[in-house]
């Protein structure tokens, strides 16, 4: 979303009291263009909607090197 309606939506969330922050992505706009850099914004969404919508606790799955 453009950053100003970002900080927007940050500071009505912080005036409810919940935990959000607001993390930009260097060289995007409106939206996440590049397949590759969309990773992160998608973890970071899904790691805010599992503790603070559905109150699950998240795991990552650990792959031991042999």
């Amino acid at each position: 979303m453009p950053i100003d309606n970002a900080c927007e939506l940050l500071q009505v969330l912080r005036d409810k009291n919940i935990p959000a922050k607001l993390i930009v992505y260097k060289g995007f706009g409106h939206g996440i263009t590049k397949s590759k850099e969309r990773l992160a914004p998608t973890w970071h969404n899904w790691q805010w909607f599992n503790k603070y919508v559905w109150a699950e606790k998240i795991e990552l799955p650990v792959v031991e090197k042999k």
